[in-house]
């Protein structure tokens, strides 16, 4: 049964009481071995009194981490949390710039790699308690992409991921016969948040050491996987790998997935593998936490990103912060207790703004009206084509629906005559092909006449970010350098 979060004195207290109550039940198993609740909090009991003894002038302690995914890594965010220091969270994929420059912004006191982090838990006392720790402590400082190719910090402090959790628990509804499988990077939100809501919860997290689609399927179909967190190219792999095996996923009853919208045919296909799980597709930003979420099981339109989040207003407004009606586009911004605190240290202007506790970053849409949020783009990503404004995500929403196309990327490509001709590049779904002139029309039939694009590609591989998203600017490189096959 699972419980309420609001109101705990500490971000890892939750855990920690899971913990109390199922000592010996599983809570991490990680490349096949288990590790039970109680060997976890040890390890974070150990971690939080490293932690405290940092400490200097009153100051959260900042810790870097430069794991990847690793068995230590829950223990050492919940020991961090829970002597009330500030987790900074390093893909070891950046480059060594990259890491340079989150240096340089986070400052932290003790900076942990995979070859250090196991040995410096051993090297702590276990005798420690947790201690009652004020809300607005930040807790977290994760990387955004920045237009200056700067990693962004956003901050969040731990009431934010309190109110997250306690909006999770009512939406997703996890509890402790739950077994969770997060196969992708436990250094980027979706994949942090999952095992930590989970653990949380008192279930069970299963980790993969690196994403693999085929052992992914396998674990699914054979280790009671009750509930699977990922990003659609992920969820897109592992459908490939259990279509090729003959594996059905019996025991699945939600697939929570963010990142970008679902194509229709992949609804089809999940509902063939496992008819009864639910489908719960949310809108969010690192900054925001949870903005929306469209399940399987309301009716909500295809095309939309479903009603607010639980605990989350929403507002669209015209570029002078006046509200809109619904029907009519505007700027979405939100209201919640799940907001984070904003940046750390020089921005380059872009992402989060905050105005009278409402909070936005950027992105363009519109409300029907019943209620449902449908998103048009982002106001950095417009195209302007010949005067005239286009917001790819309605482009790629298109296409997708189309049956030949597994995935689309639309963006602008510089043009002598429309300043930037609307591209595509397109992912085709097994041997299935489509002409120009078809997805053209397509898109004609779906859209305004000037938002079909007029240029498309073919792609047979997909560049992925560290997340497991589309590299979006390497496949716009590819195209504008002639790296792909022109569709005709």
């Amino acid at each position: 049964m699972s419980i309420g979060y609001l109101g705990a004195d500490n971000l890892a207290r939750p855990f920690a009481l899971a913990a109390g109550r199922s000592p010996d039940h599983p809570a991490l198993v990680f490349d096949g071995v288990a590790m039970s609740y109680a060997a976890l909090l040890d390890q974070a009991r150990r971690t939080g009194a490293g932690v405290a003894a940092l400490r200097a002038g009153g100051e959260p302690p900042r810790v870097a981490l430069s794991l990847g995914n690793r068995a230590e890594l829950p223990a050492l965010f919940f020991g961090i949390v829970a002597a009330g220091g500030i987790v900074g969270l390093f893909d070891p994929k950046w480059s060594a710039a990259q890491t340079v420059a989150a240096l340089e912004t986070f400052r932290p006191d003790l900076h942990l790699t995979t070859e250090t982090a196991a040995a410096w838990i051993a090297g702590q006392p276990a005798d420690w308690r947790i201690p009652a720790v004020d809300p607005r402590t930040p807790f977290l400082v994760g990387f955004t992409s920045g237009t200056t190719g700067r990693p962004k910090a956003f901050i969040r402090n731990q009431g934010s991921w309190l109110a997250t959790l306690e909006a999770s628990r009512v939406e997703f509804g996890i509890g402790p016969d739950d077994v969770v499988l997060v196969p992708g990077p436990l250094v980027h939100g979706l994949g942090l948040y999952g095992a930590v809501e989970g653990l949380s919860a008192g279930a069970t997290i299963r980790v993969q050491p690196k994403f693999d689609a085929s052992d992914a399927a396998a674990q699914l179909a054979e280790c009671d996987v009750t509930t699977l967190v990922l990003v659609p190219t992920m969820l897109v792999g592992i459908l490939d790998a259990a279509e090729r095996e003959g594996r059905h996923f019996p025991n699945l009853r939600r697939v929570i997935c963010s990142g970008a919208k679902l194509a229709p045919a992949v609804h089809d296909r999940l509902a063939a593998l496992c008819p009864d799980a639910a489908v719960l597709e949310y809108y969010g930003a690192s900054e925001l936490s949870f903005v929306s979420l469209r399940s399987s099981h309301e009716n909500a339109p295809a095309d939309s990103v479903g009603r607010p989040f639980h605990g989350v207003e929403l507002s669209l407004r015209d570029d002078d912060g006046t509200p809109v009606e619904r029907g009519r586009p505007g700027t979405v911004w939100v209201r919640s207790g799940m907001l984070s605190d904003g940046y750390l240290g020089t921005t380059d202007g872009a992402g989060y703004r905050e105005r009278d506790g409402w909070g936005t970053v950027g992105d363009y849409g519109w409300i029907d009206g019943e209620g449902w949020l449908r998103l048009v783009g982002r106001a950095g990503d417009m195209v302007i084509t010949g005067g005239l404004n286009v917001y790819p995500a309605e482009v790629e929403a298109a296409l997708r629906a189309h049956p030949a196309v597994a995935e689309a990327v639309v963006f602008g490509l510089p043009d002598p005559y429309w300043g930037d001709a609307l591209s595509a590049v397109v992912w085709w779904r097994g041997s299935r092909r489509a002409s120009l002139t078809e997805l053209r029309g397509w898109c004609q039939e779906r859209l305004e006449a000037y938002k079909a694009p007029r240029r498309v590609f073919a792609a047979a591989d997909m560049p992925l970010t560290g997340s497991g998203k589309i590299a979006r600017s390497d496949v716009r490189e590819r195209a504008k350098t002639g790296g792909l096959e022109v569709v005709e």
